[in-house]
């Protein structure tokens, strides 16, 4: 069993990624039997190979491209590189300066190259796509004994239909243990994230409306698309995880406030009253059109917002 070191949990967050370290570990060893010991690097597509299966993922490409160097140039001095990988764990693009090269090509770090978990063993990318979770990896925390010194933050990407259509690495190989800016580059990380799958969701749902459910946790907004009806078009994942939505909800174009209503818990009145809030805003107060959005009468939105206590 590898006998790598991982430090004890302060709060609940750090825990939560230290339990999805400690499960990738057990399967390194049972399921894929990797030797953490054995010097492994990662295999690269050629070009052609490289840009037909790149060009599966060109919609996250372009929508993250602009992300990626500005949260480059928000890590640079902390000598992070950023990278970009696909569902695959298949690295799509980088961010790196001149220091980062040697590293990069020690490790192939760069574009078509593989970093599935089932063949690199626990890594920020492969082990992040594998468990649709944010993690760190910190010193020694990686299966593999070759990566002792890198150190890794990584989040997933979400598609407008809630699926993971990859993850946002940072990386260095500074080889230092846990530092005071690791919990502020984890969620700089997420927010960019999140951001990303926004505009992915507008994009996809252009010229609907896009309405939140409340506020954000984790990696995922929880924002919804609603037709003129106020029917639910579409979902990102922390919306389809809170409400228990499928694609079989979804294809059924429910009406988002019937839905809402039919929950018992505080959060739904919660999300309810989001919801109204942001049909409102995107109305610019006009309480009819705000109505007709959500498929509702003019008279129940009233009642509603009284209920609120919204004038």
């Amino acid at each position: 069993m590898n006998t790598q070191y991982i430090s004890q949990p302060t709060d609940s967050k750090k825990e939560k990624i230290e339990e999805i370290v400690q499960k990738s570990w057990i399967r390194c060893e049972t399921s894929y039997q990797l030797d953490p010991s054995q010097k492994w690097k990662a295999e690269v597509l050629c070009g052609a190979e490289f840009r037909h299966v790149s060009s599966r993922s060109a919609l996250l490409l372009r929508q993250a491209a602009e992300e990626m160097q500005h949260l480059f140039t928000l890590v640079q001095g902390l000598g992070l590189m950023v990278l970009l990988a696909d569902a695959d764990a298949m690295i799509l693009a980088r961010c790196v300066d001149a220091t980062h090269l040697s590293v990069c090509r020690r490790l192939n770090l760069r574009e078509g190259a593989i970093w599935n978990e089932a063949i690199a063993g626990t890594n920020g990318i492969g082990t992040c796509v594998e468990d649709k979770c944010p993690i760190f990896l910190g010193h020694g925390a990686h299966w593999r004994f070759c990566f002792t010194l890198l150190i890794s933050y990584a989040v997933p990407l979400f598609d407008a239909q809630g699926r993971v259509a990859g993850a946002l690495n940072l990386a260095s190989m500074n080889g230092k243990r846990e530092q005071p800016v690791d919990k502020l580059l984890m969620e700089t990380l997420a927010q960019s994230g999140r951001r990303i799958e926004e505009q992915l969701f507008r994009n996809s749902y252009a010229g609907q409306k896009i309405l939140t459910l409340g506020s954000v946790r984790g990696c995922s907004a929880p924002l919804v698309s609603v037709n003129n009806q106020g029917e639910i078009i579409g979902a990102t994942h922390a919306a389809r995880e809170w409400m228990g939505w499928t694609d079989q909800t979804i294809a059924e174009h429910p009406n988002l406030l019937t839905e809402l209503e039919e929950g018992s818990e505080i959060s739904f009145q919660k999300a309810e009253e989001n919801v109204i809030r942001s049909a409102l805003a995107v109305s610019q107060g006009n309480v009819t059109q705000a109505a007709r959005g959500l498929g509702i009468s003019r008279a129940t939105l009233y009642r509603k917002m009284k209920g609120f206590g919204m004038s």
